[in-house]
Protein backbone atom coordinates (compact mmCIF):
# COMPACT_ATOMS: atom_id res chain seq x y z
CA UNK A 1 0.00 0.00 0.00
CA UNK A 2 1.08 3.73 -0.63
CA UNK A 3 -1.17 5.81 2.26
CA UNK A 4 -1.52 3.32 4.58
CA UNK A 5 0.96 1.43 7.10
CA UNK A 6 0.55 -1.37 8.94
CA UNK A 7 1.83 -2.75 12.24
CA UNK A 8 1.44 -4.69 15.13
CA UNK A 9 1.79 -4.77 18.67
CA UNK A 10 0.59 -5.74 21.74
CA UNK A 11 -2.21 -8.25 19.91
CA UNK A 12 -3.08 -5.08 18.14
CA UNK A 13 -3.18 -3.87 14.50
CA UNK A 14 -1.69 0.04 14.09
CA UNK A 15 -2.62 1.73 10.52
CA UNK A 16 -1.13 4.92 10.40
CA UNK A 17 -1.11 7.58 7.09
CA UNK A 18 1.05 9.92 8.55
CA UNK A 19 -1.91 12.19 9.78
CA UNK A 20 -4.53 9.54 11.33
CA UNK A 21 -4.08 6.63 13.17
CA UNK A 22 -6.39 3.76 14.07
CA UNK A 23 -6.05 0.45 16.27
CA UNK A 24 -8.08 -3.08 15.51
CA UNK A 25 -8.01 -6.29 16.42
CA UNK A 26 -7.97 -7.61 13.37
CA UNK A 27 -5.69 -7.76 10.42
CA UNK A 28 -7.00 -4.84 7.96
CA UNK A 29 -4.66 -4.83 5.13
CA UNK A 30 -7.39 -6.04 2.81
CA UNK A 31 -9.89 -3.31 4.06
CA UNK A 32 -6.91 -0.37 4.07
CA UNK A 33 -6.06 -1.83 0.17
CA UNK A 34 -9.31 -1.09 -0.80
CA UNK A 35 -10.02 2.11 0.88
CA UNK A 36 -6.64 3.41 -0.83
CA UNK A 37 -8.67 2.34 -4.39
CA UNK A 38 -11.77 4.22 -2.96
CA UNK A 39 -9.66 7.43 -2.33
CA UNK A 40 -9.24 7.76 -6.10
CA UNK A 41 -5.18 7.75 -5.80
CA UNK A 42 -5.40 10.42 -3.10
CA UNK A 43 -7.31 12.55 -4.89
CA UNK A 44 -10.53 12.13 -2.65
CA UNK A 45 -9.40 12.14 0.68
CA UNK A 46 -12.60 13.48 3.30
CA UNK A 47 -11.60 17.13 4.32
CA UNK A 48 -12.77 19.31 7.62
CA UNK A 49 -16.56 19.58 7.57
CA UNK A 50 -17.55 16.75 5.06
CA UNK A 51 -20.65 14.37 5.20
CA UNK A 52 -19.59 11.15 3.99
CA UNK A 53 -21.54 8.10 3.58
CA UNK A 54 -20.42 4.94 3.98
CA UNK A 55 -22.90 2.38 2.18
CA UNK A 56 -21.82 -1.49 2.94
CA UNK A 57 -19.75 -0.55 5.87
CA UNK A 58 -19.02 -4.00 7.09
CA UNK A 59 -16.36 -3.63 9.92
CA UNK A 60 -16.03 -0.24 9.91
CA UNK A 61 -13.04 0.36 8.40
CA UNK A 62 -13.61 3.32 6.36
CA UNK A 63 -16.00 4.96 8.28
CA UNK A 64 -13.49 5.03 11.18
CA UNK A 65 -11.05 6.69 8.66
CA UNK A 66 -13.16 9.34 7.16
CA UNK A 67 -14.12 10.18 10.48
CA UNK A 68 -10.56 11.42 11.09
CA UNK A 69 -10.59 13.11 7.53
CA UNK A 70 -13.50 15.14 8.04
CA UNK A 71 -13.11 15.87 12.19
CA UNK A 72 -15.81 17.26 14.71
CA UNK A 73 -17.19 19.67 11.65
CA UNK A 74 -17.67 16.51 9.53
CA UNK A 75 -20.06 13.60 9.60
CA UNK A 76 -20.03 10.14 8.93
CA UNK A 77 -22.96 8.06 8.13
CA UNK A 78 -22.16 4.42 9.00
CA UNK A 79 -24.66 2.29 6.76
CA UNK A 80 -24.70 -1.32 7.85
CA UNK A 81 -27.52 -4.24 7.92
CA UNK A 82 -26.13 -6.81 8.93
CA UNK A 83 -26.00 -7.79 12.61
CA UNK A 84 -22.84 -9.85 12.62
CA UNK A 85 -21.04 -6.87 11.00
CA UNK A 86 -22.56 -4.14 13.02
CA UNK A 87 -21.27 -5.93 15.82
CA UNK A 88 -18.05 -5.91 14.84
CA UNK A 89 -18.08 -2.72 13.70
CA UNK A 90 -18.79 -1.46 17.06
CA UNK A 91 -16.13 -3.28 18.95
CA UNK A 92 -13.45 -1.37 16.15
CA UNK A 93 -15.42 1.40 17.20
CA UNK A 94 -15.21 1.46 20.79
CA UNK A 95 -10.83 0.33 19.91
CA UNK A 96 -10.98 4.21 18.52
CA UNK A 97 -12.64 5.98 21.00
CA UNK A 98 -16.68 5.58 19.56
CA UNK A 99 -15.89 8.40 17.05
CA UNK A 100 -18.97 11.06 18.19
CA UNK A 101 -19.10 11.73 14.45
CA UNK A 102 -19.81 8.72 13.45
CA UNK A 103 -23.84 8.01 13.26
CA UNK A 104 -24.91 4.41 12.80
CA UNK A 105 -27.76 3.36 10.75
CA UNK A 106 -28.75 0.04 10.21
CA UNK A 107 -30.23 -0.57 7.08
CA UNK A 108 -29.24 -1.58 4.13
CA UNK A 109 -29.20 0.98 0.55
CA UNK A 110 -32.05 0.70 -1.89
CA UNK A 111 -33.98 2.74 -4.39
CA UNK A 112 -36.18 3.37 -1.96
CA UNK A 113 -37.10 3.16 1.96
CA UNK A 114 -38.72 -0.15 2.88
CA UNK A 115 -37.84 -3.49 3.96
CA UNK A 116 -36.19 -6.20 1.70
CA UNK A 117 -34.75 -9.82 1.95
CA UNK A 118 -31.28 -10.07 3.20
CA UNK A 119 -28.75 -13.19 3.36
CA UNK A 120 -27.11 -12.14 6.50
CA UNK A 121 -23.95 -13.75 8.33
CA UNK A 122 -21.68 -14.08 5.02
CA UNK A 123 -19.10 -10.90 6.57
CA UNK A 124 -18.43 -8.94 3.44
CA UNK A 125 -20.49 -10.88 1.15
CA UNK A 126 -23.69 -10.97 2.87
CA UNK A 127 -26.63 -9.17 0.25
CA UNK A 128 -29.87 -8.26 -0.47
CA UNK A 129 -31.66 -10.93 -2.35
CA UNK A 130 -34.04 -10.47 -5.41
CA UNK A 131 -35.61 -14.04 -5.81
CA UNK A 132 -37.84 -15.83 -3.01
CA UNK A 133 -35.86 -18.89 -5.19
CA UNK A 134 -32.22 -17.67 -3.56
CA UNK A 135 -33.38 -17.81 0.34
CA UNK A 136 -31.85 -19.56 3.02
CA UNK A 137 -32.28 -20.06 6.44
CA UNK A 138 -29.83 -16.94 7.40
CA UNK A 139 -32.49 -14.82 5.07
CA UNK A 140 -33.93 -12.59 6.93
CA UNK A 141 -36.25 -8.74 6.44
CA UNK A 142 -33.98 -5.43 6.77
CA UNK A 143 -34.63 -2.02 6.42
CA UNK A 144 -33.59 0.08 3.55
CA UNK A 145 -33.60 3.68 2.49
CA UNK A 146 -32.57 5.41 -0.34
CA UNK A 147 -29.99 7.94 -0.48
CA UNK A 148 -32.68 10.82 -0.78
CA UNK A 149 -34.21 9.28 2.31
CA UNK A 150 -30.89 8.94 3.95
CA UNK A 151 -30.76 12.90 3.76
CA UNK A 152 -33.92 13.03 5.84
CA UNK A 153 -33.66 10.34 8.16
CA UNK A 154 -30.67 11.93 9.46
CA UNK A 155 -31.26 14.83 8.52
CA UNK A 156 -28.05 16.00 6.27
CA UNK A 157 -27.17 19.78 5.40
CA UNK A 158 -24.65 18.43 2.89
CA UNK A 159 -23.65 15.36 1.20
CA UNK A 160 -19.80 15.27 -0.22
CA UNK A 161 -19.16 11.24 -0.77
CA UNK A 162 -20.77 8.65 -1.08
CA UNK A 163 -18.81 5.06 -0.88
CA UNK A 164 -20.42 1.81 -1.47
CA UNK A 165 -19.66 -1.69 -1.71
CA UNK A 166 -22.95 -3.55 -1.38
CA UNK A 167 -23.05 -6.63 -3.15
CA UNK A 168 -24.51 -5.83 -6.42
CA UNK A 169 -27.26 -3.44 -4.87
CA UNK A 170 -25.06 -0.17 -6.08
CA UNK A 171 -27.22 -0.16 -9.30
CA UNK A 172 -30.59 -0.36 -7.88
CA UNK A 173 -29.48 2.29 -5.10
CA UNK A 174 -28.87 4.34 -7.93
CA UNK A 175 -32.15 4.13 -9.72
CA UNK A 176 -33.55 7.42 -8.33
CA UNK A 177 -30.67 9.66 -8.32
CA UNK A 178 -31.75 12.06 -10.07
CA UNK A 179 -33.61 12.94 -7.02
CA UNK A 180 -30.87 13.98 -5.70
CA UNK A 181 -30.19 17.88 -5.94
CA UNK A 182 -27.54 20.72 -4.57
CA UNK A 183 -26.26 20.53 -1.95
CA UNK A 184 -26.82 16.55 -2.23
CA UNK A 185 -24.59 15.83 -5.35
CA UNK A 186 -21.76 14.31 -3.99
CA UNK A 187 -18.89 12.06 -5.31
CA UNK A 188 -18.91 8.31 -5.38
CA UNK A 189 -16.94 5.22 -5.35
CA UNK A 190 -18.37 2.82 -5.91
CA UNK A 191 -17.32 -1.45 -6.22
CA UNK A 192 -18.04 -2.19 -9.41
CA UNK A 193 -16.80 -5.57 -9.91
CA UNK A 194 -20.13 -7.97 -8.71
CA UNK A 195 -22.11 -9.66 -11.70
CA UNK A 196 -25.74 -9.14 -12.17
CA UNK A 197 -27.36 -10.50 -15.29
CA UNK A 198 -23.86 -11.88 -16.39
CA UNK A 199 -22.79 -8.53 -16.45
CA UNK A 200 -20.35 -6.17 -14.21
CA UNK A 201 -22.21 -4.06 -12.74
CA UNK A 202 -19.81 -1.19 -13.75
CA UNK A 203 -21.68 -1.06 -17.19
CA UNK A 204 -24.74 -0.21 -15.89
CA UNK A 205 -23.94 1.90 -12.98
CA UNK A 206 -21.11 4.79 -15.91
CA UNK A 207 -24.84 4.61 -17.72
CA UNK A 208 -26.65 5.66 -15.05
CA UNK A 209 -24.43 8.38 -13.48
CA UNK A 210 -23.62 9.85 -16.87
CA UNK A 211 -27.54 10.24 -17.15
CA UNK A 212 -27.58 12.24 -14.47
CA UNK A 213 -24.76 14.47 -14.85
CA UNK A 214 -21.61 13.03 -13.85
CA UNK A 215 -18.13 12.34 -14.87
CA UNK A 216 -17.57 9.21 -14.56
CA UNK A 217 -14.59 6.43 -14.91
CA UNK A 218 -13.95 2.86 -13.81
CA UNK A 219 -10.35 1.57 -12.69
CA UNK A 220 -8.54 -0.51 -9.93
CA UNK A 221 -7.98 -3.92 -11.18
CA UNK A 222 -7.91 -5.82 -7.89
CA UNK A 223 -11.27 -4.64 -6.53
CA UNK A 224 -12.82 -2.73 -9.35
CA UNK A 225 -14.44 0.99 -8.85
CA UNK A 226 -16.75 3.15 -10.48
CA UNK A 227 -15.90 6.82 -9.51
CA UNK A 228 -18.31 9.62 -10.46
CA UNK A 229 -17.94 13.27 -10.01
CA UNK A 230 -19.60 16.25 -10.69
CA UNK A 231 -16.18 17.67 -11.77
CA UNK A 232 -14.17 16.87 -14.68
CA UNK A 233 -11.41 14.52 -13.46
CA UNK A 234 -8.96 15.63 -15.38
Amino acid sequence: MKRFRLSFSNGIWLVDDGQNRMTFQHYPYLAFHDIEGYLYDDEWVPKPGMTVVDAGACRGEFSIYASKCVGPTGRVILLEPDPANLELAKRNLALNGNPQNIQIVQAGLWRERGYVSFEAGNTDTSKIVNSPVTTTVNTVSIPVESLSSLVERCELHRLDFVKMDIEGAEVASLEKLELLKDPFRPRFSIASYHVIDNARTAEVLEAVLLRNNYHVMSGNERHWTTYASTKNFY
